[in-house]
């Protein structure tokens, strides 16, 4: 027997494909205006950790805010680093008994010198007396910063935000403290550490701000590391 298709039927199948053919390309895991099933946050930091594991050199600035006033510690830094690991620029730290002083900075081979109020000679230094990391090695691609963002527990999208003239997803999470203290040398082994991240379409990681409990007692110490000049050629030699 021959079949023929009324227009009712015909039209409620083309609806029918039209609904299927418009559902197929949605996601719930695409950041805000996304469209890629493939782009979750879990994504979007492995392809920062790549981007920033990739750069031949970059600029690092780092900033503090609630370090306790009783506190010696690291308190802000600003240079650029490549992948050798080296470094070189400066890091503000607070000593009990001098207050805060800025010291230029040399990292290469897994050594450390600096010019100290009481040297003005680059001499070889043991950061961690200053409560501060061996600033060569936050640039590690084997422990450095950017194993961080793949430390980060339970990431999610949050708002997207303009850095200049780019538009930077934020990426919020936790971090165990244990990956803090491996890092930075400083921080709680038995804490865990909120995140948040700022990284271009690009994957570049323009910010991290890691908020938590740094010093005992103080649970809201915060540090933000923002990243830029991707690509720059960084050449660093032993004093």
């Amino acid at each position: 027997m021959r079949r023929t298709l009324t227009a009712t039927s015909t039209l409620a199948l083309a609806a029918t494909i039209a609904l299927t053919g418009c559902s197929s390309g949605s996601s719930k895991d695409a950041p805000s205006g996304g469209t890629s099933a493939a782009v979750t946050p879990a994504s979007t930091l492995a392809k920062a950790k790549k981007t920033l594991d990739d750069t031949s050199g970059v600029h690092l600035k780092l900033t503090s805010a609630k370090v306790p006033a009783k506190e010696n510690g690291l308190i802000n830094g600003e240079g650029d680093g490549s992948h050798a690991p080296a470094f070189k620029g400066t890091i503000g730290v607070r000593i009990a008994v001098a207050g805060t002083i800025s010291v230029p900075i040399v990292a290469v081979d897994g050594l450390v010198w600096a010019k100290t109020p009481l040297n003005p000679k680059m001499t070889k230094i043991d950061p961690q007396q200053f409560g501060a990391p061996d600033p060569a090695q936050i640039f590690a691609r084997d422990g450095g910063f950017s194993s961080l963002l793949m430390a980060t527990q339970s990431p999610k999208f949050g708002a997207k935000k303009r850095d200049g003239k780019d538009i930077v997803q934020t990426v919020t999470g936790t971090l165990p403290g244990a990956a803090i203290k491996k890092t930075l040398s400083f921080g709680q082994a038995d804490q865990t550490y909120d995140a948040v991240y700022l990284i271009t379409d690009k994957g570049e990681l323009r910010s991290a701000q890691l908020t938590g409990e740094f010093y005992h007692g103080t649970k809201d110490t915060s540090y933000t590391v923002e990243f830029s000049k991707y690509g720059e050629k960084v050449a660093v030699s032993k004093p």
